[in-house]
């Protein structure tokens, strides 16, 4: 059982609830220490760990699942480049980024969870 393992709505809110915390980064208003060689991380996260570990068993021969994983690890590497901005001083460089390919690449994490959240419940 899936829900066992990850609730994925959590993982949904959790992935959305990155883009408040990358924006109050940028926009100095964050109490967070975020260091981009631990954002960039895929395996870290609630979410990571569950794609790294039992996702792997049990979506092993699922496309939106592949799909995800690439998607999930596109994902902290933009987040990470968003904060690596920030540390340079290039806060119009790091809005760019969190407006167009995190924003694309965060929507993804999401369209594929949904899939997956769907698939379970006809399983």
């Amino acid at each position: 059982d899936i829900q066992g393992e990850i609730n994925i709505p959590d993982a949904i809110t959790a992935h959305v609830n990155w883009k408040v915390r990358l924006q109050k980064y940028i926009d100095g208003k964050s109490d967070e220490k975020l260091d981009p060689m631990v954002v960039c991380r895929d395996d870290q996260c609630t979410l990571g760990q569950w794609i790294h570990g039992p996702a792997t068993k049990i979506f092993h021969a699922d496309k939106a699942f592949h799909i995800l994983r690439s998607d999930h690890a596109q994902f902290h590497y933009v987040a990470a480049n968003v904060v690596r901005y920030m540390q340079e001083g290039d806060k119009a460089g790091a809005e760019a980024l969190l407006k167009g390919e995190y924003a694309r690449v965060s929507h993804h994490v999401v369209m594929m969870l949904n899939e997956l959240n769907q698939q379970e419940g006809k399983s």
